[in-house]
């Protein structure tokens, strides 16, 4: 992350009264690109783009909204908020986890899931994303940080391939 991007994340955490809001103003701006290209459009008055700020997100947001907006960093906006949640991840010592699988776990997998991630990591909390990915085939692909478990059937489809290339 660039230093501005980390910069505003820290502003972030210091105003944020709750998470659920920065998670909300994300899924606005993630599901609706076309409004980080006019917040950021040069032509459009700035009064304008204040006012959809102030129609569209919550009171506690608005002011760093207005002030990204202002400093024309609000193309960084989905990168100041990912940086926010993991240093508030960090500040309540919980991991990060992304599981992607075919079929949907059941509650006892998960939290066998979870606590196999809390001893890898260390952290007494976790904080587990799930994506279903029905190219897996089978199985799953965890991934915690930079480390990837692949139990994928297409993995062990690709791993048989090579081992039959090889001979």
């Amino acid at each position: 992350m660039n230093g501005a991007v980390t910069s505003y994340a820290n502003v972030l955490l210091t105003l944020a009264k709750t998470s659920a809001d920065v998670t909300d103003a994300q899924t606005t701006f993630q599901n609706c690109p076309q409004l980080t290209d006019a917040l950021s459009n040069p032509t459009i008055p700035e009064a304008e783009k204040f006012a959809v700020i102030d129609r569209i997100f919550p009171a506690s947001l608005r002011t760093f909204l207005k002030v990204v907006c202002q400093n024309g960093q609000i193309d960084s906006i989905l990168d100041i908020f990912s940086e926010y949640q993991a240093l508030e991840r960090q500040q309540r010592h919980c991991a990060h986890a992304v599981l992607e699988y075919v079929t949907p776990l059941t509650e006892a997998q998960l939290a066998a899931m979870k606590k196999m991630i809390c001893a890898k990591t260390g952290e007494p909390e976790v904080q587990l994303e799930l994506k279903q990915n029905p190219a897996l085939l089978g199985g799953f692909v965890l991934h915690i940080g930079d480390d990837e478990y692949d139990r994928s059937m297409r993995a062990s489809i690709r791993n048989m391939r090579k081992s039959l290339i090889r001979r």
